[in-house]
């Protein structure tokens, strides 16, 4: 075949020739093409950047180790470094505010926290300092936080005196926990009862709750005496004495609560009510006490547990009258 032979059949190729021709080409094109590479070497990059940052760090170190011989004061070289920066930048105290106190001072609070103004805002030891606070004899709790840019705020939570507790001579104020107060002054609180008898402190929370449940009645305690640290003896502030019983106390309140709502025991001259024996109730009845006609006649058809008796200095003694359920 001459020349223009071969010439006319490249001309006339097959199909299939020229296909596989352009998939030869594109082959070809794309063994050329750049390939991104970027997937396989980020994490070299991150690990060579750690080694690198990770080299710096311990060089440094090392600097201040072999220049102070001592890793400590590099430490503390390179804190008040960061100290001065954070200062400059303007983290620094510069103001304290204290919310939630009554009865201690903002200063006594201040004194407690020890932060002086001007200090970094970072290197403020809240932990520390707000122990510091909670040591104080006023204070349940306390929360210490930083406010940015220069503010510290303290807010305090008191503890709630309920009564006060004596001691031979001595009084001490007691909390609503049953805790006795170390040093807190008396003298803002002496309309609190007063508590009396070993363990008194802690055993008042129950009685607390006892006498809070009848509120409507208007039973204000003035004092309350801990018996040999079982049961109390309540001295309210009418004059009347309630003796409650060492156990099922709740039953004999009940008792006493329904005697006062039916037969307003509050209006009588009433000098004792003795809950201690159970399901009855015996009250001590002051002998010049004028009563309705039909509360003498019910005490004339219950026996008197004593007579009066002729006390001195014009004083009188009270005669007893029982009230059983079935009185109710």
């Amino acid at each position: 075949m001459d020349v223009r032979g071969r010439a006319m059949q490249r001309l006339i190729a097959r199909p299939s020739d020229r296909l596989r021709t352009s998939v030869s080409n594109a082959r070809r094109d794309t063994s050329v093409r750049p390939r991104r590479r970027w997937r396989w070497t980020q994490p070299l990059l991150v690990r060579r950047f750690m080694v690198i940052l990770l080299g710096l760090s311990a060089m440094l170190l090392l600097t201040f180790y072999v220049e102070k011989k001592d890793l400590h004061d590099s430490l503390a070289r390179v804190r008040q470094i960061v100290a001065s920066a954070t200062v400059r930048a303007g983290f620094a105290v510069n103001d304290i505010l204290v919310v939630g106190h009554r009865n201690v001072t903002e200063h006594v609070l201040l004194e407690a926290l020890n932060i002086s103004p001007g200090t970094p805002l970072f290197f403020v030891d809240l932990f520390a300092a707000r122990a510091r606070v909670e040591a104080l004899d006023w204070v349940r709790t306390a929360e210490l936080r930083r406010r940015l840019p220069g503010q510290l705020q303290l807010r305090v939570y008191e503890r709630d005196p309920v009564a006060l507790w004596q001691r031979g001579s001595s009084f001490a104020l007691v909390d609503d926990l049953g805790q006795p107060f170390l040093e807190a002054p008396i003298q803002l609180f002496h309309h609190l009862p007063v508590l009396v008898g070993s363990g008194a402190p802690k055993a008042y929370p129950q009685l607390s709750k006892l006498l809070a449940s009848t509120t409507q009645l208007q039973i204000r305690l003035a004092a309350a005496i801990w018996v040999s640290e079982r049961r109390w003896n309540l001295n309210l502030d009418n004059g009347l004495t309630v003796y409650l019983p060492e156990a099922g106390v709740s039953e004999a309140w009940d008792l006493l609560v329904d005697q006062i709502n039916t037969r307003d025991l509050f209006a009588r001259d009433l000098v004792t009510i003795d809950l201690r024996q159970s399901g009855r109730l015996v009250i001590g009845v002051h002998p010049e006490a004028v009563w309705p006609d039909e509360i003498i006649a019910n005490e004339r058809a219950l026996k008197l547990d004593s007579l009066p008796q002729k006390i001195p200095d014009g004083e009188h003694s009270p005669s007893t009258l029982a009230v059983g359920e079935h009185d109710a």
